[in-house]
């Protein structure tokens, strides 16, 4: 399926932008999210699904409707947050390189801007919010297969669901666990495969598997999270200009509804093309025992 990019000319360059935007806030699906290119301001509400805990089965006694209540519904968030990244050049330099430098240096912004958004989302992960550590502090080269399996089994033990469970952890837990035997051994079959290749686990002890960079330095050591989708909600739109541009329009991954909004507008004084790339979003925590916080033991580092 084809990506959507909403009344731009400017496709090539957005397209090359939505592939880092993407690459970054993937770990987003792992939460409830309602994310749409749908136009909205900043202070709006929208309603995110979530699917809580049902109540428990009944013996039927000659009636159906007994025990038909749940937590099933959603939860309204509103868009509290608008980040944006502007990047320029000269007419003289778009015009004179055969690089597509705006194209990199846009490339660049979203990127960047992912990164902010993601780590401003996750910084909701504290203690304060999901509770001590899943497991003990681990360090990072310690972190293997077996440990999966202690979170496995703590997460187990403390009722997560097991559909929809996923495990987001930095990049120095990630790459140990590309390197433990068992999990480098389930590639050997074909060395074509993500893992040996792109460094990727896609599954792995019934988790959904991915890696971040963006993890908030909250002075807790944060390395990780287990999760199931009703740990947070998220929201995000696109932000409709008042102001006339050039180019305006949301460019949206058709299959998450991830979203940012691309402008580019001209000074004709200056002489200079601006391209500006923003986020509209919202979240909010929803269920404690729905993640698990992995922190990591700095002090055997030392």
């Amino acid at each position: 399926m084809s990506n959507t990019i909403t009344d731009l000319k400017d496709v090539r360059i957005s397209q090359k932008a939505l592939m880092p935007w993407m690459q970054t806030l993937l770990p987003l699906t792992a939460f409830s999210t309602n994310c749409s290119p749908d136009a909205a301001d900043k202070g709006d509400t929208v309603k995110v699904p979530i699917i809580g805990d049902p109540s428990a089965s009944s013996d039927f006694a000659g009636d159906y409707t007994q025990g038909i209540d749940s937590s099933a519904g959603s939860i309204a968030v509103t868009l509290t947050r608008h980040k944006f990244k502007t990047v320029h050049m000269t007419a003289r330099e778009m015009s004179e390189t055969a690089v597509p430098l705006m194209e990199k240096q846009v490339m660049a912004a979203t990127q960047q801007l992912a990164q902010d958004v993601m780590a401003d989302i996750l910084s909701c992960v504290t203690k304060a919010n999901f509770g001590d550590p899943v497991i003990p502090a681990v360090t990072a080269d310690a972190f293997d297969y077996k440990t999966v399996l202690k979170v496995r089994e703590a997460c187990g033990k403390a009722k997560m669901p097991i559909p929809g469970r996923s495990l987001i952890l930095d990049s120095s837990l990630y790459s140990a666990l590309l390197a433990d035997d068992i999990v480098a051994k389930s590639y050997v079959a074909n060395l074509s495969r993500p893992g040996v290749v792109e460094g990727s686990i896609q599954r792995l002890a019934g988790f959904n598997m991915f890696e971040t960079t963006c993890l908030p330095d909250n002075k807790e050591n944060l390395a990780g999270m287990a999760v199931n989708t009703d740990a947070i909600a998220v929201a995000m739109r696109y932000l409709q200009p008042v102001a006339n541009y050039d180019e305006a329009g949301a460019v949206t991954d058709p299959t998450t509804g991830l979203t940012f909004g691309y402008l580019r507008y001209t000074d004709t004084k200056s002489n200079k093309v601006f391209v500006t790339v923003e986020a509209l979003y919202g979240f909010t925590v929803l269920r404690k025992g729905a993640l698990k916080r992995l922190v990591v033991d700095t002090t055997a580092a030392a």
